[in-house]
């Protein structure tokens, strides 16, 4: 009790105000894998929306190759 709180009164409080799970690790594991992965694919996502808001606005340029990016 190095700063005057004791480990009991800090998960009494997590329990009363936020909730507790217990899983196992196994799942936690795959369950943060999961959520990883889902973020990714909204990030994807955002980015095909904000590509296809800007060809509906017309800022984009249509290309016929590669060749004309560069």
């Amino acid at each position: 009790m190095a700063n005057g709180f004791s480990n009991t009164a800090i998960i009494k409080e997590t329990f009363k105000k936020k909730g507790v799970v217990v899983l196992p690790l196994q799942t936690y594991e795959k369950m943060r894998e999961r959520l990883s992965v889902l973020q990714e694919e909204a990030r994807a996502l955002q980015i095909i929306a904000e590509g296809e808001k800007e060809y509906k606005e017309g800022k984009l340029k249509p290309i016929k190759s590669l060749g004309e990016v560069m």
